[in-house]
């Protein structure tokens, strides 16, 4: 896809739920998407259908999340220390900016869906760049080769999405960034130790 395409489509999405955040999902008109995302209607109609199918772009925000922290994470950190600062910025992200019961929706949508179910899409940026991650700690010697970067990454994977439910299942009384501070070492524990 074209860099130009991409980011248009990212625009979009980032603009959309800004104003699901902020105003509701009910509240915000395709008119105040447009208007915020300073694109036309024939361009939002171009990457989508009508509001309800952004409901289904919440992982091209997250993606979007991972390509900002792509640029800035120091390339000398360890494996273990990246993983610890990607899930809490994206965590951070989704905590402070993501509606609650949009998110919900979004996880019970992609379980009922016929379409692609695109949290466990593995061409996204997510699974990729993860996976080089976990990949590179693999053959350096900091995660054991027990497994496959591609099985690690499931569980990676496997561990954000089950506390993203837990999180929206109960409404956000507990801070999900904080939550996932506490949890994921042990998750990188077993990834050292070997699974």
């Amino acid at each position: 896809m074209p860099r130009k395409r991409r980011s248009t489509k990212s625009r979009i999405v980032k603009a959309a739920w800004n104003l699901f955040y902020k105003n509701g999902y009910d509240n915000t008109t395709i008119e105040d998407i447009i208007a915020a995302s300073k694109t036309s209607k024939g361009t939002f109609y171009h990457y989508f259908k009508g509001k309800e199918a952004l409901l289904n772009s919440l992982s091209y925000l997250f993606d979007q999340k991972y390509e900002e922290l792509a640029s800035t994470v120091d390339p000398d950190m360890s494996a273990y220390d990246k993983l610890l600062l990607l899930n809490h910025e994206l965590f951070h992200m989704i905590e402070t900016s993501v509606d609650i019961s949009l998110l919900a929706y979004l996880y019970s949508s992609q379980l009922i869906t016929k379409d692609k179910k695109s949290l466990a899409d593995k061409k996204r940026f997510y699974y990729e760049w993860i996976t080089e991650i976990i990949d590179t700690a693999k053959e350096s010697g900091e995660f054991s080769n027990t497994s496959t970067a591609e099985e690690l990454m499931d569980i990676y994977a496997m561990y954000e999405r089950a506390l993203l439910y837990d999180w929206a299942l109960f409404k956000g009384k507990f801070s999900l960034t904080e939550h996932s501070d506490k949890l994921l070492p042990h998750v990188l524990d077993v990834f050292v130790k070997g699974v």
